[in-house]
């Protein structure tokens, strides 16, 4: 996002000045920028985007809109145009003579900023401070795509609708938020008026899971006076605030980073009833997977699906009479499993099911778009061999979903980092390879490929955790972005299912004798399938299930 604050008509002083505000609230964002000044003290602020992200004219536009308003020396025009649109670079030439100078950076420290880039929800965290949560008119199509994003990424029912939990924020609302819900003040320099303001606080809470329910609740409270008088002059103020709640849940589930896990951010699950539970089944499953796979080559990619059932169960299951219990997708598994691929997580699934003894326990078979359900079960074996050896309590395995990283790395290479970084003390290379179950000669070649990468260090025959981490390897290779393309083909490809299902439905249906009308030419109900069309299906089959 290349920001052009010029001189023209305001000056030198409001150029420094707006470029000073919108570096804070970029800060504040989580936003880098290289800024760069002209001769005639004009200032350019190049604000990278994380690696492998990238933003339309049309997605970016209202945003930038919105900082014009704010910042009357912001030329928009650069940045607005696809055709033509361009910015000078620094180092370039000038035409009042000279060359464009970095501002307050050397140029190793810009080259840095360049190459890392910004977290990748910066703009959207930017338009949500700005107080805007409108979205580009989209073409039927794209309306279709945008619902049924939408509507896997919220769960509840009425005024208890909320973002899923694997999307939603930790962090606190910025300071000029918080005060205007205590104190109604409203930041000139950030809203132009009191409703973006109050749809500023609004947005922040719907991105840290808050309900409409929970929004009017704090409304009536002490912490939040501000807000409520901001509402006051409306005859319902509730229903306004549902109304700018469900705006701000449709343009947060539609706009926030594409990925289950996001390359720059680990999710773990720390809230819920059932942690405990979902721990140690997760220890147990990792424990019989290894008994069991222990000289399997699908032993690795088997790990890497049970720990995305136990993500998934976390964020989205329910324990029924104290077993956990989730009903998940092969598509969304093969994410959250690290970016697997979908062939991979159905093939493992089917042979979890039909072990004896397995950690895995089908449920209910799959009905449409209607997932299998499985019961996470604890494994006897399993579990006496993890007491045997050590205390259970003090090595349950942290549910998180798989690092996308691992799918460049390799597989097998993500259990052996994992035990050397949560290890109590520190290993030789022979005391891991022990304790993962690994040849040595696999465990070396392993031990080397993760050593080049950076993630281990060895040092006087012991390991440890290195310099690198997933999240630098996870932006050197844009994983964020093929993470992105694959959840946009899924959402494709379940909207051609949801449609085939509703094809053959109307098939299966049968005319109304009352307006069974027919096509002279054609011998065939009016309004019924094409032959081509049903042979093709017979022939054929459905498209992949859910």
């Amino acid at each position: 996002m290349a920001l052009d604050f010029d001189t023209k008509h305001h000056g030198q002083a409001a150029v420094i000045a707006d470029v000073d505000r919108v570096m804070a609230w970029l800060t504040e964002c989580g936003g880098r920028a290289v800024v760069d000044r002209s001769t005639s003290g004009g200032r350019h602020v190049l604000v990278p985007l994380a690696p492998g992200k990238s933003v339309t004219v049309d997605e970016i536009r209202p945003l930038l809109r919105q900082l014009a308003a704010r910042l009357p020396t912001l030329d928009i025009t650069p940045m607005t145009n696809d055709s033509t649109g361009c910015i000078t670079v620094p180092g370039s030439q000038c035409k009042e003579g000279g060359y464009r100078q970095l501002v307050d950076l050397a140029p190793a420290a810009a080259f840095d900023t360049l190459t890392v880039g910004s977290d990748p929800g910066t703009l959207t965290r930017l338009q949500a401070l700005l107080g805007g949560t409108w979205r580009t008119p989209t073409s039927p199509i794209q309306t279709q795509v945008h619902t049924a994003t939408v509507t896997e990424r919220v769960i509840g029912t009425r005024d208890g609708v909320r973002l899923h939990p694997r999307l939603c924020r930790s962090a606190l609302p910025p300071h000029c938020v918080a005060e205007f819900a205590n104190t109604g003040r409203v930041d000139a320099t950030r809203w132009p008026s009191r409703s973006e303001a109050r749809q500023s606080v609004i947005t922040h809470a719907v991105l840290a899971g808050d309900t409409a329910a929970d929004i009017l609740a704090r409304a009536e409270t002490p912490e939040w006076a501000g807000l409520r008088a901001a509402y006051a002059h409306y005859g319902e103020p509730e229903r306004a605030i549902r109304r700018d709640v469900a705006r701000a849940l449709d343009w947060a589930a539609s706009t926030l980073p594409d990925s289950v896990r996001d390359t720059g951010h680990k999710q773990k699950h720390t809230g819920g009833t059932h942690d405990r539970s979902l721990n140690l089944w997760l220890t147990h499953a990792h424990r019989w997977v290894a008994l069991e796979f222990a000289h399997r080559r699908d032993r690795w990619t088997t790990h890497a699906v049970v720990q995305a059932l136990a993500w998934a169960a976390a964020v989205s299951g329910r324990t029924v009479e104290g077993v956990p219990t989730v009903g998940v997708g092969g598509r969304s598994l093969s994410i959250a499993a690290g970016m697997l691929p979908e062939s991979t997580v159905w093939s493992v699934l089917e042979r979890l099911r039909e072990m004896e003894g397995s950690p895995l326990l089908l449920i209910e078979r799959g009905v449409g778009q209607n997932p299998d359900r499985y019961a996470l079960v604890p494994t006897v074996a399993a579990r006496a061999a993890t007491v045997a050896t050590q205390d259970a309590a003090a090595t349950l395995v942290e549910v998180e979903s798989v690092h996308p990283a691992w799918s460049v790395i390799g597989w097998r290479h993500r259990i052996l980092y994992d035990t050397v970084a949560t290890a109590m003390d520190p290993m030789t290379a022979d005391e891991l390879f022990t304790a993962v179950g690994i040849g040595r000669t696999s465990g070396y070649e392993a031990l080397l490929d993760l050593r080049t990468a950076g993630l281990i260090v060895v040092d006087n025959r012991y390991l440890s955790v290195g310099p690198v981490d997933l999240d630098d390897i996870g932006h050197r290779h844009g994983l964020t972005s093929a993470v992105r393309a694959r959840i946009v083909r899924h959402r494709a490809e379940r909207i051609v299912w949801r449609e085939w299902l509703a094809a053959r439905e109307d098939a299966r249906t049968p005319p109304d004798p009352d307006l069974a009308l027919f096509s002279i030419a054609e011998d065939r109900p009016l309004g019924a399938p094409e032959p081509d069309y049903i042979s093709a299906v017979m022939n054929t089959g459905p498209p992949d299930p859910l």
